[in-house]
């Protein structure tokens, strides 16, 4: 099975990373493509191996800023055993999903209050169920399972009922994402013709109609429906992974524009903010000592925006609607999830000191 990618990377590694050699969290895991990407003609790496929990932070510059934003961070996952990862919160802000093999070795779905302890159970198959993401309305969640023998779309209500299939060709479909208006879902695919990563859209009234957007993977669709921010890999050089983003206009992407970006770290994962003014993402380097950070960057300006200090792995970044930006940690042993609190709309931010650069970390 190919992976999809890197981290959260997330197959469990697209699943988890998009990508990444790291254990990321974005779907199957998806991850040695992510941090260093094939080479185009060249299948993506398997996505079921065990990925490390450790990884790195992305490089500054002058273009860069650290802001004063780590407050309050704050626990909501519990496992010891197994791993929680690939969080989604609904349009309330009031319940997560995600997935877990705390019960088993495969993963499925699960709810929780973001505030509480119980757990719902949302799906159980001997197959992996995860990069799920709740619809507009918070009635239904998408979701990639290779249940049916490669990777697919699905969907299923809020209550377990309805899982429908929405995909089913031999290639790997995964790291899905609503429209705004619950009428279309952006998807990750690997192009067997163009050897590359695609991303398509389809119709959730007719799944057989649908759409080429771009070359890139883990799409994330703007609140106002007008933009796609996605992750792709450069095409030489260090073939790093940066944060791309497309301008939807009658259905075809227009001004594809890179966002982030670091010559020395994948920028992977990415996720508009509510307000459609940020994107958040993780940033990610191997090598003998590896970590990941979430950085935030603004959309239109550039200016990037620290939100990890790189002390622990951070990575699978989602918002809330609550002002939270919620990730995935092994900060306490096991991969959990995770917030903290961000204040994007008026926060002091200064240049990056050399003083605040990790020993380890390459300055570009």
């Amino acid at each position: 099975m190919r992976p999809i990618l890197i981290l959260a990377v997330g197959i469990s590694g697209l699943v988890v990373l998009a990508g990444c050699q790291m254990n990321l969290s974005v779907g199957p895991r998806a991850r040695a493509d992510a941090i260093a990407p094939t080479e185009s003609n060249t299948p993506p790496p398997d996505a079921s191996r065990d990925r490390k929990d450790v990884f790195v932070p992305a490089s500054r510059n002058s273009t860069q800023y650290e802001g004063r934003l780590l407050t309050n961070v704050q626990r909501h996952s519990f496992t010891e055993d197994g791993r929680d990862f690939d969080p989604d919160v609904d349009a309330g802000g009031q319940t997560l999903v995600f997935a877990s093999t705390r019960y088993a070795e495969h993963p499925d779905l699960f709810l929780k209050n973001v505030e509480g302890l119980t757990l719902t159970q949302l799906t159980s198959d001997p197959a992996d169920d995860v990069q799920p993401r709740f619809s507009p309305d918070s009635a239904s969640v998408v979701f990639a399972s290779n249940r049916s023998g490669s990777w697919d779309i699905w969907t299923i209500k809020r209550d377990g009922t309805e899982r429908t299939q929405l995909t089913a060709e031999a290639t790997d479909e995964m790291a899905p994402c609503w429209s705004p208006d619950g009428s279309q879902i952006a998807y990750t695919v690997w192009g067997p013709r163009s050897g590359q990563w695609e991303i398509w859209t389809l119709t959730v009234a007719e799944p057989g109609v649908r759409h080429f957007l771009a070359y890139g993977m883990f799409p994330s669709w703007s609140s106002d429906g007008k933009r796609i921010a996605f992750q792709r890999p450069r095409q030489r050089g260090s073939r790093w992974f940066s944060i791309w983003t497309i301008t939807l206009e009658d259905g075809e992407a227009r001004q594809p524009t890179e966002i982030a970006f670091s010559d020395s770290a994948a920028c992977v994962a990415p996720r508009w903010s509510p307000n459609g003014e940020w994107v958040v993402y993780s940033a990610l380097m191997g090598g003998a000592q590896q970590y990941a950070e979430l950085w935030m960057v603004d959309a239109t300006r550039g200016l990037r925006f620290r939100l990890s200090d790189g002390a622990e792995p951070a990575f699978n970044p989602t918002w809330g609607a609550n002002g939270r930006v919620y990730y995935v940690s092994p900060r306490a042993g096991a991969e959990n999830i995770w917030s903290l609190s961000v204040d994007a709309r008026g926060a002091e931010v200064a240049p990056v000191a050399a003083a605040a650069k990790p020993d380890n970390a390459p300055m570009r």
